[in-house]
């Protein structure tokens, strides 16, 4: 009897449970969907991050190819004939367009297609203008050397503006300033 009486009060036992596993296991399974929900969250963020900063640096590197590819133009300049406000070339007295607005870019008389373009959706390209004349020896110091005297004669600086853009239509632009000097 005692064996009935026992099972008897353990079937009873388990009527009454009120289903508190479940609603536990239910709570830590929602924790651990929010965890893995927010993870997600945050790996897509990462991954957008790491897409902008190579778009970026894809810009910087086209446009610091144009400056270079400037560079390069002015070193083999014969004359400055070819300065007269065509192709991305302005004199002396010529007023160069803005850099900062987008039609100076979108209009191929204002400025110079570079040749290479690192993958970029853009081509690179430049300006140049013709920014003045050092005279005499004020010229003189650091043409190709920091400090290094490389003699006397007139020194014609050139500012070049460079604008390099990264790998789709809406991605990143780079313009890039520098000053370039050299004697004729």
């Amino acid at each position: 009897m005692r064996a009935t009486a026992t099972l008897i009060k353990r079937s009873k036992l388990l009527r009454h449970q009120s289903g508190a596993v479940l609603a536990v296991c239910l709570v830590f399974l929602l924790i651990i969907t929010l965890i893995a929900v927010s993870s997600m969250r945050d790996t897509l963020l990462e991954e957008k991050m790491a897409g902008n900063t190579r778009d970026r640096n894809l810009a910087f590197q086209a446009a610091e190819s144009a400056a270079r590819e400037a560079e390069i133009f002015v070193e083999g300049l014969v004359s400055l004939g070819d300065f007269d406000v065509t192709a991305g070339l302005y004199g002396l007295n010529s007023t160069e367009p803005s850099y900062a607005h987008a039609a100076t870019w979108d209009d191929e008389a204002n400025y110079v297609e570079a040749n290479s373009d690192y993958g970029a959706y853009l081509a690179p390209r430049y300006l140049i203008k013709q920014f003045t004349t050092m005279v005499g020896t004020e010229g003189a110091m650091n043409m190709s050397g920091y400090g290094g005297n490389k003699g006397t004669g007139d020194v014609t600086v050139f500012k070049i503006t460079a604008r390099g853009t990264g790998g789709s239509a809406d991605s990143a632009e780079v313009i890039i300033r520098s000053q370039f000097g050299r004697r004729f």
